[in-house]
């Protein structure tokens, strides 16, 4: 019966007496019983029988020995597995002297199969007693399955794991349920400077951001639930103290949770940076939208003011005897004043006023406004200067940055109703490049800082991101316009600098004006008083009034020509040129608008009149800063201005001086 299953039945049939176990037909009936077993199996299975431990084993289990085959059939198993039988012996003898059985998985073996050549192999082995009919143990039957190839290709796999573990950028962990972390990747290193030693026993509660605390606990919760994690974040804490911020993948598997994190930090910033960029940019837009729209309401006021306050000054200059009359027209001029304030204010948000910088010491302008703040905050607010020492020059316009210092200090006394300290500090600083990038409009380079801060309420961040915007105000309706720190922004920025304000909601505030270092020296303040009267002209000095507004042209034909000048008048450009060559005697001054109708501007007029009269004097109104005239917010070199609205006494001083200084050149 043994031979009928198959070639290898045939030839354990033929087993005989040269055989430790003799022939066939003298087996026990539990050895026949049992190799009838394995030979019918599809199982790699091998019986070792008797005291000299026989091999006999069947089909699947010749191909795993290789050429040990066929010589191993009845043989004793020193003889065949001699390269492994100091490891093979111990196993066996513990079953058939024992009678226990063993089990192991991915088992070590040496063996030489193929040639002599000796090669590692692993099997999954249960071997387990054969018991004869009288109960003793006569052999050990082995069940085996090679797992050589599987056991190579996971170690292969796991080597290149452990090469991804070692060499990833993103950090790996194994944890356990709890959160504790069992193996830790070399990145988490490379990133935060901690060794494994440091990360490795216990949860990473230790490293992370306080904000973060709960939401990892959280995390870590849903985990254990079996749910996977997918694009968390939370921030850990480096060596050198600051916070990397990571993104986490991780699942649970098996008690354990495994994790990739990858460090996002940079993207984070990124991203912050370009939200805000982005932010400034609208913010930006939305500025120079509301200053084109200020600007250009603030040029019509102007040219309306400059007829009211104009004639009104003409009427007060006539009711000398009339008291009642004159209060009238004083209650009515200051109001107009007040409107011209509010204007200016608003040229000064939309970068539109005329400026006249001079070399400045910031010291000493500082120095000379704080004798009139003083008066003006009371005595309640305390007032400290810091002033610097080597204070660098800044080229500023003078009476509109004492301005800005007045606009800032009232706002400081308003925010302290009950009393409080304004500090103003000058230093010397510089502005790099790091930061100039994040700024609207800001170079870096070298600067001087005036800064401003009281101990007032402050503001909260939503109040404070509104500040600039010109009508916004915090105050009570008739307390404030809302107009006073956007003029202040709008001047420094016209003036090429920057502003910053910081405050807190109980902690005060403080106002930082960046202004440009100046390389130069100062120039002395000589600048002599305007004289108590308007001065006259002289016998046949003539003016040609250029303006397309006919009340304001009006005005100031009729203050010019009370003060004793020959007037001629024009509309618009080409009849300007027109009446000047036809001039006789020949026109002195040209006093133009900036701005006028027919495609010509006031430069363009003055351009054209010098080509053809030469010693010609100009002297231009605006009420609106143009680029005809004013470049980067600042006059062209030997450009003389009268900003509208002007008084009477103004348009005087101004045409006298120029006339005058000119004639001074000639006689000297």
């Amino acid at each position: 019966m043994i031979a009928g299953h198959g070639p290898l039945g045939e030839m354990t049939a033929r087993i005989d007496g040269r055989s430790p176990l003799g022939a066939v037909h003298q087996w026990s009936p539990a050895l026949l019983s049992t190799v009838r077993l394995l030979l019918s199996s599809r199982a790699e299975i091998v019986l070792f029988w008797g005291a000299d431990l026989c091999a006999i084993y069947n089909e699947a289990y010749a191909a795993t020995i290789g050429d040990k085959h066929p010589h191993a059939l009845g043989r004793p198993a020193r003889e065949s597995w001699s390269e492994l039988w100091h490891d093979l012996e111990p196993l066996l003898l513990s079953v058939v002297q024992d009678g226990q059985t063993v089990h192991a998985k991915d088992r070590p073996f040496y063996i030489e199969r193929a040639g002599g050549r000796g090669e590692q192999v692993y099997f999954d082995i249960s071997y387990s007693p054969v018991f004869e009919m009288d109960g003793s143990i006569g052999g050990a039957l082995c069940i085996v399955n090679e797992t050589t190839r599987r056991v190579e290709s996971e170690r292969q796999m796991q080597a290149d794991l452990d090469r991804l573990w070692a060499l990833a950028r993103d950090p790996f962990v194994i944890a356990d349920e709890a959160g504790v972390w069992l193996s830790a990747s070399p990145a988490w290193t490379d990133i935060l400077g901690w060794s494994e030693e440091e990360l490795v026993g216990r949860t990473s509660q230790w490293m992370e951001h306080p904000d973060d605390f709960g939401k990892t606990r959280h995390e870590v919760e849903t985990l254990q639930d079996g749910i996977p994690t997918q694009r968390f974040e939370n921030r850990f804490r480096a060596k050198d103290g600051s916070y990397r911020i990571f993104s986490w993948t991780a699942v649970p598997d098996n008690g354990l949770l495994y994790c990739v994190a990858r460090d996002v930090t940079e993207q984070r910033m990124h991203a912050q940076a370009l939200a805000e960029t982005e932010a400034a940019l609208r913010q930006a837009q939305k500025m120079e939208t509301l200053g084109q729209l200020t600007g250009g309401v603030a040029h019509d006021f102007n040219n309306l003011l400059q007829v009211v306050t104009g004639n009104l000054e003409l009427l007060q200059r006539a009711l000398d005897d009339n008291d009642r009359l004159r209060r009238v027209a004083d209650n009515a001029m200051g109001g107009a004043q007040r409107a011209a304030m509010l204007t200016q204010r608003l040229l000064a948000f939309s970068r539109r006023q005329p400026l006249a910088p001079e070399r400045a010491d910031p010291n000493r302008l500082v120095g000379q406004t704080t004798e009139l703040l003083s008066r003006t905050l009371g005595a309640t607010v305390e007032l400290e200067t810091i002033q610097a020492a080597g204070a660098w020059p800044i080229e500023i316009d003078v009476y509109q940055m004492e301005n800005v210092l007045l606009n800032l200090a009232v706002n400081a006394r308003d925010a302290m109703p009950d009393g409080g300290k304004l500090t103003i500090e000058v230093a010397n600083t510089h502005i790099d490049s790091h930061y100039a990038a994040q700024e609207d409009e800001v170079s870096p380079g070298q600067y001087v800082l005036i800064s401003l801060s009281d101990t007032g309420h402050g503001m909260d961040d939503d109040t404070l991101k509104r500040a600039i915007e010109p009508f916004f105000t915090t105050k009570e309706v008739g307390r404030g316009t809302g107009l006073g720190l956007s003029m202040v922004y709008g001047f420094i920025k016209q003036s090429g600098g920057h502003l910053r304000v910081y405050s807190e909601p109980g902690q005060g505030t403080t106002v930082k004006l960046y202004l440009p270092r100046s390389y130069g020296q100062v120039a002395a303040n000589d600048q002599s008083p305007l004289p108590p009267q308007p001065p006259m002209g002289h016998d046949g000095e003539t003016i040609l009034v250029c303006e397309d507004d006919e009340k304001v042209r009006a005005y100031s034909v009729e203050v010019l020509t009370e003060l004793g000048y020959r007037v001629i008048e024009a509309n618009d450009g080409p009849t300007a040129l027109a009446r000047l060559d036809e001039a006789s005697p020949p026109v002195d001054m040209l006093f133009t608008d900036v701005v006028l109708p027919g495609g010509m501007t006031g430069a363009d007029i003055a351009s054209e009149a010098l080509a053809r009269h030469p010693g010609l004097k100009i002297l231009f109104a605006t009420g609106y800063a143009r680029n005809a005239i004013i470049h980067h917010g600042r006059l062209d070199p030997g450009v003389e201005l009268l900003t509208k609205p002007f008084a009477y006494a103004d348009l005087a001083s101004k045409v006298r001086e120029i006339l005058d200084r000119e004639k001074a050149k000639g006689v000297a």
